[in-house]
This record gives structure tokens, sequence and C-alpha cells, in this order.
């Protein structure tokens, strides 16, 4: 009788053992991922080519410009919560900030990905639309003595260069006088009080949806500059590509360091996703949605 008692009795608490380790390894494989929003589409698919090779992960995504991802990497509550366990910017310099101080594990940044800038328009203008229409980095300022003379554009979207990389890349393009650049226009566009004048956006894809529906913060926006990979999640409809990306020559490398962070409490897996970011596989996901990847 007492072997029966115990046979049942195992029986009946195999389900509930299992279901405490299941719930143990679950919390155990969540990793949060701070990375900037131009990523929004390609790390989940990426995420899930992973989940597909290895014992799942819950990822938890947090989106948004690298300057205020830092802001909130800095965070004392997240430091002490262990939020994020990976950052993945769209540039260097807020990389480097979080290496200074010594919130990088040894042997990250790692480069994952590069990008293009691409200056955009809405397909259908406001009107009345500026005149000729808007054709390059450098036909982004109303003049009376071009060749033809421009007039009628209002408002050029950008990310905020203090917080947005897109942004910072995008003044170093209109700062450029090299061929296929900007032409030197950004102190023009900068601190023009009326028309003509540049307008900041708090990250790429707020810039991307100021094109689309043709305003920000009150200005009708006739033109932004974005990366191509945001122009590529684009409808046709809504917004058109401006010719070919800005020359490489316009501006900083555009690159996406990824990092571990020395906070995460679950350091192997956090470093086995972001090595995967280097993968054959990953690289392929970053391909088909138009970023470059390093050699």
């Amino acid at each position: 009788m007492s072997i029966a008692v115990a046979s049942l009795m195992l029986v009946i608490g195999l389900p509930l053992l299992n279901s405490t380790i299941k719930t143990a390894q679950a919390q155990a494989t969540t990793l949060r991922v701070f990375a900037a929003v131009s990523l929004t589409e390609v790390l989940p698919e990426i995420e899930s080519a992973y989940n597909a090779a290895n014992p799942p992960i819950t990822f938890v995504n947090t989106f948004d410009s690298s300057g205020a991802l830092l802001s909130q990497i800095n965070l004392p509550a997240n430091e002490s919560a262990g939020i994020p366990d990976i950052f993945i910017s769209a540039a260097r310099s807020q990389m480097n900030s979080l290496q200074s101080a010594g919130k990088l594990q040894s042997g990250w940044p790692k480069i994952v990905a590069t990008n293009r800038l691409v200056l955009i328009r809405p397909t259908t203008p406001t009107s009345p639309a500026p005149s000729p229409a808007i054709s390059g980095f450098s036909k982004l300022t109303n003049s009376t003595t071009s060749s033809p003379p421009r007039s009628g554009i209002r408002g050029i979207a950008i990310g905020d260069p203090a917080t947005v990389p897109a942004g910072a890349y995008a003044r170093e393009v209109l700062q450029s006088t090299g061929s296929g650049c900007g032409g030197g226009t950004y102190n023009t566009l900068l601190n023009s009080t009326t028309a003509n004048k540049l307008v900041f956006a708090s990250n790429v894809r707020n810039v991307l949806t100021a094109v689309q529906t043709k305003t920000l913060n009150g200005n009708t926006i006739d033109a932004g500059i974005v990366y191509v990979t945001d122009q590529a999640v684009s409808s046709t409809t809504q917004t058109q590509q401006v010719g070919s990306p800005a020359p490489q020559s316009c501006h900083t490398a555009i690159e996406y360091p990824a990092a571990v962070l020395t906070r995460t409490t679950n350091s192997t897996k956090a470093n086995s996703f972001a090595n995967y970011l280097k993968s054959t596989t990953a690289k392929s996901k970053f391909n088909g949605r138009g970023f470059g990847v390093p050699a």
C-alpha cells in the first residue's frame, strides 16, 4: 500500500515539478535588448532565427533613438535592475560613452551592421508644392540665384543631432560641400525662423512619419533625411527616395555597434545572442532589410 501511495504522489507531483522547472527556465532566459529604432523590423527576425536554432529565449525589445536609450541605460533604477542585457546603437558615440564608464563586458562592442542615408519627399507634396521639385541634398534651400531658382520649400525634417544618430549624420551631410553632399547649407536651414528650415524629430522613424504625413510640430514638411532601411518600410504611395544615397564621403561611417552590458544577470545567454548578431544567418537578415554588414 505504501508503495502505491508513493507512486501516486510521484505521478501527481511530476506535472507540478515540470511546471516549476519550466517557469524557472522561462525566467532565466529573458533578455532585455535596447536597440536603435531603425532595427525595429530586422531584430525580431534575427531573434526568431536564433530561437529556431537554440534553446528559446524570451526577448523584450525597446526601440528608440540611441541617445534616448543611452539616457535610459544610465538611470540608476535600470542599472540596479540589470536592464538592459544588450545594447545595439546606431552610432559609436553612445557606445563609447558606456565603454568609457566601464559598463560594457570585455570584448564588446562589435559592429554588426551598417547603413546609408537617403533624402525622401512625400509622393504627393503639400500644395503649393516646392518649385522645382526637391532633387538633392544640396537643393533644400530657397534661392533666387540658383539655376533654376528654388522657392516654396517650407520644412526639412531630420533627427535631433544631439540624441539621434541619423540626425547627426544628416547634419554632416548638409554641412559638407563635397560632391553629392548638402552644399554647406546646414546653418542656413538651422537659423531660418520662418519657412525653409530644419525641423527636429525625436528619432529617425518620426522623421519618416513626418514626411509621410507632411507635418511635424506644426510645420509643413517637404522632405526628410532617413536611413535607406527606413524608406524601405514606407509605402511608395506615401514617400519616395530622391536620387541616390548620400556618398559615404559626406558623413561619418554609419555603423551599428552591439554590446553586452556588465549589469546583465544572464551573461552566458546574452553573449550567445550578441555573438549570433554576427552569424551568417543574422547577416542575411540584415542584408534582406537593406543593411550592410561588416566583412
